[in-house]
């Protein structure tokens, strides 16, 4: 029989887990983080539109997958820190850490940091190709 003590929060190791990604063009690695479903959750309503249907009053909530996509790349990315305002300003992209990291990445490179992070992050296998196939578009 599991002992309730296996899942108390002092028992599991807690921290997230990072991995760094390194790509030629960049002298240094980026390093990325997991994180727990909590702070999914955050970024999942932040790319949520709710939408009134004026005649039959009913309320309808859509997920931009596209949007979720970015918020996700931009949350789990620990280094650089994308809301640096050098970084930033080098890049011509203030107060969108979103927009940084697009144009910091090429395509496929953005593609690899997505690919890595779902894996760091526990996605399955077919929900990463999904995924992937989202950037693509």
């Amino acid at each position: 029989m599991t002992d309730v003590k296996d899942f108390l929060m002092e028992n599991v190791d807690a921290k997230p887990e990072t991995r760094e990604v390194k790509f030629p063009r960049f002298k240094a690695p980026f390093v990325i983080k997991s994180i727990t479903e909590d702070e999914n959750s955050v970024l999942q309503k932040q790319a949520t539109t709710k939408t009134k249907d004026r005649q039959t009053r009913q309320i309808t909530s859509s997920v931009d997958q596209s949007k979720y996509v970015d918020l996700l790349a931009a949350a789990c990315v620990v280094s650089p820190e994308l809301d640096n305002a050098d970084l930033q300003k080098s890049w011509n992209s203030i107060a969108n850490p979103v927009g940084l990291l697009k144009k910091m990445l090429k395509v496929g490179e953005y593609a690899e940091l997505l690919n890595q992070i779902q894996d760091l992050c526990g996605f399955d296998l077919e929900d990463v190709d999904n995924l992937r196939e989202e950037v693509k578009n």
